[in-house]
C-alpha cells in the first residue's frame, strides 16, 4: 500500500475518539473534518463552544499531534490552496501557461471580479482557515502543562511555520492583509489590513521561533520518532522559507547566510540528477507534501496537469493548462529541463506541452512521487541572487553554474556544447537577468514561483503587457494583486478593496 499519514484521516479520528472523555463531536469536527470543509468563510469561523473540550485534545501527546496532522493535511486536500492550484494559478496570472479551464477564465485573462464565485476568493478563504486552526494548535500546546515537553516544541514550531507559510502567499498575493494571530473569533473578524512590511516581521519572527522549536530530523507521523521521510516541518523546512523571506525583504547578508546552511549540508541534502528530484526519496526535497490515505492522485500536480490516456483526452477536452510559448523558448538547447519536466502529447493534429515534473496521475501507478514544496535547486537561487547583490559575482556564478551543470544534456552534433557554463566576466546586471532566467526554467509550475518574481523585481508591468494580450486580456498594473473578496469586506468595516476593483 501507497504510504500516506498512516492513514490521516482515521488515524486521527481514532486518536481522538480514544481519548474524547469530555470531547464534543464539534471539536472532532473542528479537527480532523476540517480537512472536507470549503466553503464557509474566516469571518465565520466560530472557537469551540467548550474551552475545557480544546484543552482536553492538548492533554495528550496522541490528540495534539492528530490535531497537526489534520492541519498538514489540509495543504493537500483543500481544493483551492493545493500545490497544484498555487502552481496553476499564478502561472495563469503570469506568462506560464496557456488555459483551457473555463473556471480560471478570469485569472488566465487577468480580469478577476471579487464578486460571488471567483477562485481567488476561495483561496483567501482556504488559506485564513488554515492560517486559524495552526494557531488553535499554536495556542492548545502553549496552555498545555501535559504534553511531552518535546512534543510541544515540535507541534508548536509547526504550527508557526504553518502561518508563517501561508501569510507569505496571502501578503504576495493579496498585499496588505489581515494579520490572524489568534483564533479570539471576535478580534478576526474585525481585523483591518496590515501593512506588508509588518506583516513580513512576523512571518520573520515566527520562522525563528520555528527554527529553535523543531526538530533537527525528521519526525514521522507520531511526532516523536525519526522518519526517513520529509513530510513534517523540521529546522531545515523554517529555514528553507526564511532564506526566501529575507531575499524578499531585501536582506540579502541573512538570505545568504539562511541558504548556505541548507546548502552545505551534504549529509541531507544534494542537486540530483533532473529525472529524478520529484520521486519521494529526493535527496534534493526539503519539504514534500504527502497524498492522504484516500486520495486516489499520486500528487495533485500528476493528476491535474498530465492529459488522461487516449486519443481524445487532450487538455482541450479536460479543461487543463498547457506550457505557454514563452515559456518554451526560454529553454536553451541541451536543457534536460525541458526534455524531462515537459510532457508532449499529439491529439487531433495538435501538439500540446504539459507540466511533467510529476509522472503520475494516480497513485500506485509507477515510482512514489510526493509534492515538492522547498528544494535544494531554490536555496542556490537564493544564494545566487544574494551574492550577487552582495556584490560577489564570483559566487553567483557558481551557483548557477551548479544548477545549469546538473540540467545538461549530453554532446552531439547538434549540441556541441550544451548549457554552457555562465562566463566569470559576466557584468552584476548579467548575472541578475541569468538568475531570472533560470529560476523561469528551474521552478516553473511549482509553487507561483514566476509572477511572485515578476512582482517582486518589479518587471511584471513589462512581461504582463504583451502577456496578458496574448491571453486575450488588457493588463491593468492594479491586476499584480488579486482583490480581496468582496463578501470579506461586506462582512468586516475595517477592511478595504485593493485598487482597480472597486
Amino acid at each position: 500500500m501507497k504510504k500516506s499519514y498512516k492513514p490521516l484521516l482515521l488515524t486521527s479520528l481514532a486518536i481522538l475518539l480514544r481519548y474524547r472523555s469530555g470531547l464534543s463531536i464539534s471539536i472532532l469536527l473542528i479537527i480532523v473534518m476540517s480537512l472536507f470543509q470549503s466553503c464557509k468563510k474566516f469571518v465565520e469561523i466560530d472557537p469551540p463552544k467548550n474551552q475545557l473540550v480544546t484543552e482536553n485534545v492538548f492533554q495528550h501527546n496522541e490528540t495534539a499531534n492528530a490535531a497537526m496532522l489534520s492541519v498538514l493535511g489540509q495543504m493537500f486536500n483543500s481544493s483551492n490552496v493545493n500545490p497544484y492550484s498555487i502552481a496553476a494559478s499564478c502561472g495563469l496570472s503570469a506568462d506560464e501557461f496557456t488555459n483551457y479551464n473555463d473556471l480560471l477564465t478570469d485569472v488566465y485573462i487577468n480580469a478577476i471580479n471579487p464578486v460571488g464565485d471567483a477562485y481567488t476568493n476561495s483561496f483567501w478563504v482556504q488559506a485564513y482557515r488554515i492560517v486559524y486552526y495552526a494557531n488553535s494548535v499554536y495556542e492548545g500546546c502553549e496552555k498545555s502543562t501535559a504534553l511531552d515537553p518535546d512534543v510541544k516544541k515540535q507541534l508548536m514550531g509547526e504550527a508557526l511555520f504553518v502561518r508563517a507559510y501561508w501569510n507569505f502567499y496571502l501578503v504576495n498575493l493579496y498585499g496588505d492583509i489581515p494579520l490572524a494571530l489568534s483564533t479570539d473569533y471576535s478580534i478576526n473578524a474585525k481585523l483591518p489590513r496590515t501593512p506588508t512590511a509588518q506583516v513580513y516581521t512576523q512571518i520573520i519572527n515566527d520562522l525563528k521561533s520555528a527554527q529553535i522549536n523543531l526538530n533537527e530530523k525528521y519526525t514521522g507521523v507520531d511526532g516523536v520518532t525519526n522518519s526517513i521521510e520529509r513530510i513534517r516541518p523540521n529546522k531545515a523546512v523554517a529555514t528553507a522559507l526564511l532564506a526566501r523571506i529575507y531575499l524578499y525583504t531585501g536582506d540579502f547578508v541573512s538570505a545568504e547566510q539562511q541558504s548556505s546552511l541548507l546548502i552545505d549540508n551534504s549529509t541531507d541534502y544534494a542537486l540530483i540528477p533532473v529525472g529524478q528530484v520529484f520521486f519521494a526519496d529526493s535527496k534534493e526535497a526539503i519539504w514534500q507534501i504527502m497524498p492522504t490515505a484516500s486520495a486516489a492522485e499520486s500528487t495533485q500536480e500528476g493528476f491535474n496537469f498530465i492529459p488522461g490516456e487516449g486519443s481524445d483526452a487532450t487538455p482541450v477536452t479536460e479543461s487543463k493548462q498547457i506550457i505557454s510559448p514563452a515559456l518554451l523558448s526560454a529553454f536553451e538547447s541541451g536543457d534536460l529541463r525541458r526534455d524531462n519536466w515537459i510532457g508532449s502529447k499529439t491529439a487531433g493534429g495538435t501538439n500540446y506541452q504539459y507540466p511533467y515534473k510529476y509522472k503520475l496521475q494516480f497513485s500506485g501507478s509507477g515510482t512514489l512521487e510526493y509534492s515538492i514544496i522547498f528544494r535544494l535547486a531554490e536555496q542556490y537561487l537564493i544564494r545566487a541572487e544574494a551574492r550577487n547583490e552582495n556584490n560577489n559575482l564570483g559566487g553567483a556564478i557558481d551557483d548557477l553554474n551548479a544548477l545549469r551543470n546538473r540540467a545538461r544534456g549530453p554532446v552531439s552534433i547538434t549540441t556541441p556544447d550544451p548549457l554552457p557554463n555562465l562566463s566569470v566576466t559576466l557584468t552584476k546586471e548579467k548575472v541578475k537577468e541569468a538568475i531570472f532566467k533560470e529560476r523561469r526554467v528551474e521552478l516553473f509550475a511549482e509553487q507561483g514561483h514566476r509572477w511572485l518574481d515578476l512582482k517582486r523585481i518589479k518587471t511584471i508591468d513589462a512581461v504582463m503587457i504583451p502577456a496578458t494580450t496574448v491571453k486575450g486580456g488588457v493588463w491593468k498594473t492594479t491586476h499584480q494583486l488579486w482583490p480581496i473578496p468582496e463578501t470579506e469586506i461586506l462582512n468586516n468595516s475595517n477592511l478595504s478593496q485593493n485598487p482597480g476593483y472597486n
